[in-house]
């Protein structure tokens, strides 16, 4: 009796390090029977080493089943835990802010006439406690209109945490253009395409 205790617990250290879903029922079904067979032998003979063989083997398989469920659970865990990773989405341009809009022109009349050179400036500030880099500020046409040039863009290199530059774009009136009003929309872009909050605002026309 002391033998088959022994080797019981041997057992039972083998089927708790498997590592394969499946091999701990079917080894405890098979390890369990022979464990049965050997006990109920030595308690009963042949008919006893039958009966300890049946009952042997359905404890083997309840106890590696419940092994199984346990390693599958496990590595269930394991696998939401790498899939679950938590990306870090960047968000820096979250934290650009542009302000204090401001259009010059040469008669100081505030409207964007036909031939009149203008300019349009305002604040690029990152309101954020990292750097940015490699970022455009963008000045647009929300609609189309022949009568207005808007000058090419300027990159900026760098702008320090907490930290603001002014911008200026040239905005020119074409032959084209007529008694009216424009609408811009302006707002920076990174090289990766990601792109701040955006401020819209309404100049008059005149031809």
């Amino acid at each position: 009796m002391k033998k088959v205790i022994i080797t019981l617990a041997m057992v039972t250290m083998v089927l708790t390090s498997c590592g394969t879903i499946g091999f701990g029922t079917s080894m405890g079904a098979m390890v369990g029977g022979t464990l049965g067979s050997i006990a109920g032998d030595m308690a009963g003979g042949r008919h006893g080493s039958s009966l300890g063989g049946l009952i042997g083997s359905v404890a083997g398989m309840a106890v590696g089943s419940a092994i199984d469920e346990q390693q599958a659970k496990e590595r269930m865990e394991e696998a939401s835990r790498s899939t679950s990773r938590v990306v870090q989405v960047d968000n820096a341009m979250a934290n650009i802010e542009l302000d204090n809009f401001i259009y010059s022109d040469s008669n100081y009349n505030d409207t964007i006439e036909a031939g009149e050179n203008c300019q349009i400036t305002f604040d690029v500030e990152n309101t954020g406690n990292r750097t940015v880099t490699n970022i455009t500020p963008i000045l647009e046409l929300i609609v189309e209109n022949k009568g207005i040039k808007i000058g090419n863009p300027t990159q900026i290199s760098k702008l320090s945490a907490n930290s603001k530059v002014t911008y200026s774009i040239p905005v020119n009136g074409t032959s084209h253009l007529k008694d009216g009003e424009a609408e811009f929309r302006a707002y920076v872009v990174d090289s990766k395409g990601n792109t701040s909050d955006s401020r819209e605002f309404t100049l008059p026309t005149k031809k």
